[in-house]
């Protein structure tokens, strides 16, 4: 019990510690985040706005210009902002706050001037029953992280090589563990008995990269980490596009040789 505390802990460490770095990468996948951080225009807000725009504005007031600036000197002027981000579970609201309570939420009343005891409230409070909120962030942090620096080293390893078929990208990062020793991403195409795989690899490095878009236009509008949603033809990764390459390596190949790492230790 007490290993698997300590593996829980470290996973929390290491979401905690990647959470920003993520964030940052997938911002810098966002054509509409680029729009925004390469605007000339004093960036303003109006009452017409629509709302996807209006987001990117406020995303980028908050977290500014991921373009012109490396991991560390970002992570560095942002670093109060992530530690304010979360709210605790449990909050003590004043009558002014009640807007605040949803309908399937529980609270407990004290009415103005009323003389109440820990023990009174330690019996109320005994008969809800506690669940272990901790575990299961925990375990669906570990799938996440795996699962975006997983993407993020397919969108880097994409952009390095735009011009050669998506199933050679996709056997290159080892995309599907099945075909690792089987899919040789250099072999010519004329070999034999391998359509299949190439086939559904292709199939599954388009999946892989128009999650990655969608999730990069949510984390434009301070979503993260967010695949839910529709994905526009505008939105979707042009890598035949030699400035959003430009871009993404305008600091040096650091951050896709961080993500290919990543992937290797998970």
């Amino acid at each position: 019990m007490r290993q698997m505390d300590k593996q829980r802990k470290v996973q929390a460490d290491q979401w905690k510690q990647d959470d920003q770095r993520l964030f940052f990468n997938f911002l810098r996948f966002s054509p509409t985040y680029w729009q925004v951080c390469s605007s000339t225009e004093k960036l303003r807000l109006y009452k017409d706005m629509h709302d996807d725009q209006r987001a990117a504005i406020q995303c980028h007031r908050r977290y500014g210009n991921v373009f012109e600036t490396n991991f560390d000197d970002w992570s560095i002027a942002n670093h109060r902002k992530f530690m304010n981000d979360a709210k605790p579970a449990i909050q003590l609201l004043r009558g002014t706050e009640a807007e605040l309570i949803k309908p399937a939420d529980h609270f407990i009343h004290l009415p103005h001037g009323t003389q109440v005891n820990s023990i009174d409230l330690k019996e109320l409070l005994s008969g809800f029953k506690v669940q272990n909120v901790i575990k299961t962030a925990v375990t669906a942090a570990k799938v996440r992280v795996a699962s975006l620096w997983k993407i993020i080293n397919l969108v880097y390893t994409r952009a390095l090589h735009p011009d050669i078929e998506q199933w050679r990208v996709g056997a290159l990062v080892k995309l599907v563990k099945a075909f690792e020793h089987l899919l040789d991403p250099w072999a010519a195409r004329s070999v034999r008995g391998h359509e299949d795989m190439r086939r559904h690899m292709n199939l599954m490095v388009k999946r892989w990269l128009d999650r990655a878009a969608l999730i990069a236009e949510n984390a434009a509008r301070d979503l993260f980490p967010n695949d839910q949603g529709e994905l526009h033809p505008q939105f979707k990764l042009n890598f035949g596009d030699s400035r959003f390459t430009s871009r993404l390596f305008a600091q040096g190949e650091c951050e896709a040789i961080y993500a290919r790492t990543r992937v290797l230790c998970t």
